[in-house]
């Protein structure tokens, strides 16, 4: 039997990995996590019927434990579209996840990539894996290899400019998933925000980190964006 070329096997797409902050150790404050992360599972693959048509290929969202990983294969033409539908499905679940208590922070690549089942490999597997993991705080950005093709088109956009917390400490502007956008009473979202990470306490300075770096993203995001040239 010959052996079957990368180039064959391997097909471009973008690739979104999200996971739960906190979930070593959740069963000790929440007792229906299983739960609650099942519901956020089903509401994202139900977000991705909804957007079926847009591009060439359906979005298939996977899971692991507490990690949620969204693929979709496009062709060099629609790889705007699929970054933007990859983050109006983030938009969607950063809030519910906030609300579940159980609060995601992801990352978006664009590449090449194979999946089979829950098996996945290739670039921009590797790539969207290793941003999330470095992430500081609750939300999702794109990485280099995503940020290097993507173009918004309109303030409307679910992507928005924004300098990302991660651990490396390292000082770019990607775009990033702007899930606030549709507020319209911001300082009550916000208590209500502040009222949820209360409840995730204790809040040790690891911890705490996190919730001050997605506070001050929500901040920022209060202010006109930059306008497009």
């Amino acid at each position: 039997m010959s052996e079957v070329s990368k180039t064959d096997r391997l097909t471009t797409g973008v690739v979104t990995f999200l996971d739960v902050l906190g979930w070593k150790g959740v069963y000790d404050r929440k007792l229906d996590a299983i739960s609650s992360l099942t519901r956020l599972i089903e509401g994202v693959r139900d977000k991705a019927e909804e957007k079926r048509g847009r591009i060439t290929s359906d979005v298939q969202v996977k899971s692991i434990s507490d990690t949620i990983a969204c693929f979709s294969f496009c062709s060099e033409s629609d790889i705007a579209a699929a970054i933007e539908i990859h983050g109006e499905l983030c938009q969607w679940l950063i809030p519910e996840s906030v609300e579940s208590e159980i609060p995601v922070r992801g990352a978006t690549a664009f590449g090449e990539f194979e999946i089979r089942d829950n098996i996945f490999v290739g670039k921009a597997i590797d790539e969207a894996a290793a941003w999330h993991e470095q992430s500081d705080w609750i939300g999702v950005h794109l990485t280099p290899s995503a940020e290097y093709v993507f173009q918004r088109k309109s303030a409307v956009s679910a992507w928005a400019p924004f300098n990302p917390p991660n651990k490396t400490r390292l000082s770019w502007k990607p775009h990033c998933v702007n899930w606030t956008r549709e507020w319209t009473d911001r300082p009550r979202k916000v208590e209500e925000i502040k009222s949820k990470f209360r409840r995730l306490g204790p809040i040790v300075p690891e911890i705490a980190g996190k919730f001050v770096n997605t506070l001050t993203f929500i901040e920022a995001m209060d202010l006109p964006l930059p306008s497009q040239p």
